[in-house]
């Protein structure tokens, strides 16, 4: 998904523009674990979708999208503020993503949760962020679970609300040693990464028995009104609204 800030390349180059196909699609390409009347059909985006346009994917009916806002403390994604405000005004559900770059020093997860916050400027109307873990940073299981549970409550004391994590089942098995100590915190909500399957692979013990929350059921689908390959995502069975800053953080309603 969602790579790691470009050098010249995307990585959806090099013959990666074909929609995952076959094995009992249902309809738009999705598996039928995304579909049903309790489904809601997401893109993730970044820089590498370039310029979007949020009038034509609204039409198509995605009603939430995750756009990448920073990385580690000193990148800025060129095209969150638009993506935001462009998916805000054509009424579909809205949130951010921040790519880790683990590191070391002791401050490190802090000072990049700081930053995430700093420039993403969320709202009670907008999904619980993402903490993208994708990169170890050259940290063992142990050092790495605590960075991860360091970046959540930082966001958790400045935010009022616990937001969710993103990963697969590879990197969450080798290099956080499959642990369900994040989702034991009270990080229940759980964005996976499993592509080419029916049924994504739920690590940590099925997310501790809490099972996944958004589906990235393939990095390569397409969407009116993005010219490039672009991830979709799925949730099922959970009204948006539930999954918002403000219901989570129990904000009274107007």
């Amino acid at each position: 998904m969602l790579a790691a800030e470009p050098t010249t390349t995307s990585p959806h180059d090099a013959g990666k523009d074909v929609l995952m196909m076959g094995r009992g699609l249902g309809i738009d390409g999705a598996p039928p674990a995304t579909q049903g009347p309790t489904a809601h059909q997401g893109v993730d985006v970044s820089h590498w979708q370039g310029g979007i346009n949020w009038t034509e994917v609204a039409a198509s009916g995605i009603d939430f999208a995750i756009a990448k806002a920073t990385q580690g403390s000193w990148i800025v994604d060129q095209y969150y503020a638009r993506n935001a405000h462009r998916a805000r005004s054509h009424g579909i559900r809205f949130t951010a993503y921040h790519f880790a770059q683990p590191g070391r020093r002791a401050w490190s997860a802090y000072r990049q949760a700081d930053f995430f916050l700093k420039n993403t400027k969320l709202g009670p109307d907008d999904l619980v962020p993402a903490l993208d873990m994708e990169r170890s940073g050259g940290l063992s299981p142990t050092a790495l679970r605590q960075w991860v549970l360091d970046w959540l409550h930082r966001v958790y004391m400045k935010l009022g609300v616990k937001v969710m994590v993103y990963s697969n089942p590879s990197f969450w098995g080798s290099a956080m040693g499959n642990t369900s100590a994040i989702a034991r915190a009270g990080y229940e909500v759980l964005w996976v990464a499993h592509w080419d399957t029916l049924h994504p692979t739920v690590p940590a013990g099925g997310w501790d028995g809490n099972g996944w929350t958004i589906w990235q059921w393939t990095e390569c689908g397409h969407v009116p009104g993005i010219r490039t390959c672009v991830d979709r995502d799925a949730i099922t069975g959970v009204r948006l609204k539930n999954l918002t800053i403000g219901y989570l953080r129990g904000d009274k309603a107007d």
